[in-house]
């Protein structure tokens, strides 16, 4: 990997260690029992992982969890959430054994996410003068998709040498769609968790696993025809190149 690769893995990092370090000095949870629960279904989610065209890196529905999280538990509670999702997607179930910088890179970049996520869904819409949870999930969304997808994209291509931009928009073009589903749930999760029960907010689990399933499905069919459009490239090649041709 090249030097200026790993100096930025080691910046993310850093600044990952940082928050981390916050969230020791304000541990403060409101009802721990509740949270281990979440917490744990939120590592379940953590699993149902799918890796995106192109990339050497996977989404998961953990993330309409640390969404929800935003809106129902505390700052350290919800970066936890991010940092425990990203190992249990870096090591559960794959293909090949990830090495230690990857893991590290992905912990770091998404404890970085959830905290700008966290910080700028709660104290914008508050400098603002706004009280409104679709403001704070919004805007928690956007932020979130934009920098993880951005901190992905900057990674490849200092690691790999392909252009950002186009790496960017591969990333957003497969997670958009994705990513709005996740928030859309997480919101209507959020909202009923604060309204009755946090229970009502747990069924995020079964529609996240839809999601997750079709989503798959989608990504696999377009493999599908991408390789059978590379045969029929290839097939027609031969044809033009044979002695009879």
């Amino acid at each position: 990997m090249p030097n200026l690769a790993k100096a930025y893995i080691a910046m993310i990092a850093a600044i990952a260690a940082g928050v981390l370090a916050l969230v020791a000095f304000r541990w403060n949870p409101d009802n721990l029992k509740n949270f281990v629960v979440f917490f744990a279904l939120a590592m379940l989610a953590s699993t149902m992982k799918i890796r995106l065209p192109g990339f050497k890196t996977t989404i998961s529905t953990n993330f309409a969890f640390i969404l929800a999280g935003i809106a129902l538990y505390t700052f350290g509670e919800t970066v936890l959430i991010g940092l425990g999702g990203a190992l249990v997607q870096s090591l559960w179930k794959t293909q090949t054994r990830p090495k230690l910088l990857q893991v590290l890179f992905n912990a770091a970049c998404l404890t970085v996410c959830t905290a700008a996520a966290f910080w700028t869904s709660h104290n914008v819409p508050a400098l603002l003068g706004l009280n409104s949870m679709a403001a704070m999930m919004v805007l928690g969304a956007c932020v979130y998709m934009a920098l993880n997808t951005g901190l992905v994209s900057m990674v490849i291509s200092l690691a790999e040498g392909r252009p950002l931009r186009e790496l960017w928009s591969s990333c957003y073009e497969w997670t958009f769609p994705y990513f709005v589903v996740g928030a859309a749930v997480a919101g209507l999760a959020a909202a009923a968790g604060r309204a009755t029960n946090l229970g009502v907010a747990l069924l995020v689990v079964p529609v996240m696993y839809f999601v997750y399933v079709y989503y798959r499905l989608r990504i696999m069919r377009a493999v599908l025809e991408e390789i059978a459009g590379a045969s029929r490239e290839n097939e027609a090649l031969l044809v033009h190149a044979s002695p009879g041709s």
